[in-house]
């Protein structure tokens, strides 16, 4: 139990001790658990005495039969908002009496987000949406805003939402002791940038010392930094990229921890989205199967205007260009040049896309083997952390060194037989541009960085994708 929840049960309990009717409880339906950097929690705690006394006194001679719900809600900026619900309904003088009792209590604001609570009156919380069928708290509101949006909304509310949730992430990193460094100064950086424009990633994370050295500060299980990352991405509308974190960091993410709650509820959003997202790229599929080639192209088009960074649309348009070229017999089924210029759009939208079209040498053949071969991982719960190695080494061998960084993090974190893990990792954290921070660690680096390649050209020649390309 959070501290403020404490004190206001233990507030609640010293107030009705000896009190039959009504029956008064408050719920806090959300946010209550980053209390300690959204809200100053004395003088809340202050006003919520105050809320539940002038209830109380209001209320105290109605009968038992009588519902209230009273939903509060403390904002960022400006009064708080009351919401009033009676079951039966009662007078207009009386609940016009109480409603000005409480505009007279100094809510104050919160630091980042709202503070939504619920006080009920003869009522229990399970039942509240059953007494008051009018009843909708926030984060129901949200759902089904959410459920109804179209799929340009949903981009919308989630780079929103993002940014929202960035400003409690960035909090928590303020705050941390002065000992994490590189935490404290991720946090300053963050508190700096506007989420609302287009975000440098590579000065802000994967290209960025202080990101990396705040990912070594932190303890294992809080992934406080990973989803600061995610969450960085998601703000500016890369949700393909971003799951493909979130696949792997909510596998070892402690779930008692605040930045997993955030992550568990992103991945419901995200889950949403691409079932929107998945069923007007089927639309297109009917008409390509078809041989209208033509719609389909108008399909996938108007997803990017939606969505631009679908990687997955962006390789249906190439498919779908490319057969009505091949039909119009302006271009030889052999011919791929469209792919080259195609795949650099999709690449960049999900670097880990699991599709390749051509390939005209060995190495090119290796990396499309190296990119179906993702298919094959986390089938099986008890090779885990065999397959997050073998992920990393994939995303190596693909250069994208972020996403390889992080995974052999973990590996160094969560698998103490895995020896070359500290190595790789710094070794895709100095391809990122980052070459102090192995001055934490031990070892003849420039001997290890060299060992790596030299295993790498190995693993690639010696694959059998490579050697079909030299008969």
């Amino acid at each position: 139990m959070n501290r403020i929840y404490f004190i206001i049960t233990l507030l609640f309990s010293l107030n009705f001790i000896a009190q039959t009717e009504p029956v008064v409880a408050l719920a806090l339906l959300e946010n209550d658990n980053i209390a300690e950097v959204n809200i100053n929690e004395e003088s809340f705690i202050e006003s919520v005495g105050k809320f539940t006394d002038i209830s109380k006194e209001s209320f105290k001679k109605i009968d038992s039969k009588q519902k209230i719900a009273v939903l509060l809600t403390v904002h960022k900026e400006g009064v708080a908002s009351i919401e009033f619900y009676a079951n039966p309904k009662i007078g207009e003088k009386e609940k016009n009496s109480y409603l000005n009792q409480l505009k007279s209590i100094e809510f104050g604001n919160t630091k980042i987000v709202d503070f939504p609570m619920l006080l009920l009156i003869n009522s229990k919380f399970e039942e509240y949406g059953e007494n008051f069928k009018e009843l909708v708290t926030p984060s129901q509101k949200r759902v089904q805003e959410y459920q109804n949006a179209s799929l340009s909304e949903m981009v919308a509310l989630n780079k929103s939402y993002a940014t929202k949730v960035l400003g409690v992430l960035t909090a928590y990193q303020i705050k941390v002791n002065s000992e994490f460094v590189g935490v404290r100064k991720m946090g300053s950086l963050l508190e700096k940038t506007d989420f609302e424009k287009q975000v440098d990633f590579t000065a802000l994370t994967k290209g960025n010392k202080d990101y990396w050295r705040a990912i070594l500060e932190m303890s294992p299980g809080n992934q406080l930094l990973p989803v600061t990352n995610i969450f960085t991405q998601v703000s500016q509308g890369e949700f393909d990229y971003a799951l493909k974190y979130i696949q792997i960091i909510r596998m070892f993410s402690d779930p008692k921890t605040i930045p997993d709650s955030y992550l568990e509820e992103l991945l419901a959003r995200l889950n949403l989205f691409n079932e929107k997202l998945n069923s007007r790229i089927e639309k297109g599929f009917v008409f390509h199967d078809s041989g209208k080639y033509q719609k389909a192209i108008a399909v996938y088009e108007g997803i990017l205007k939606d969505y631009p960074h679908s990687a997955w649309a962006k390789y249906e348009l190439y498919f779908s260009k490319n057969a009505l070229s091949v039909s119009n017999k302006s271009m030889e089924s052999s011919d791929r040049s469209d792919w080259d210029k195609a795949k650099i759009g999709i690449y960049k939208s999900n670097p880990l896309y699991n599709m390749d079209v051509r390939a005209s040498n060995g190495k090119e053949g290796y990396l499309l083997y190296r990119r179906m071969s993702m298919l094959e991982l986390f089938k099986n719960k008890e090779t885990r952390l065999e397959d997050l190695y073998e992920y990393a080494n994939i995303a190596l061998d693909l250069e994208v060194y972020d996403f390889a960084a992080q995974l052999y993090w973990l590996s160094v974190t969560f698998d103490k037989s895995e020896n070359n893990a500290l190595f790789r990792f710094l070794y895709s954290v100095e391809k990122l541009g980052v070459t102090n921070l192995k001055s934490n660690f031990k070892g003849n680096f420039e001997k290890e960085f060299k060992k790596i390649d030299k295993t790498r050209l190995k693993e690639m020649e010696s694959s059998n994708t490579f050697k079909a390309f030299k008969k």
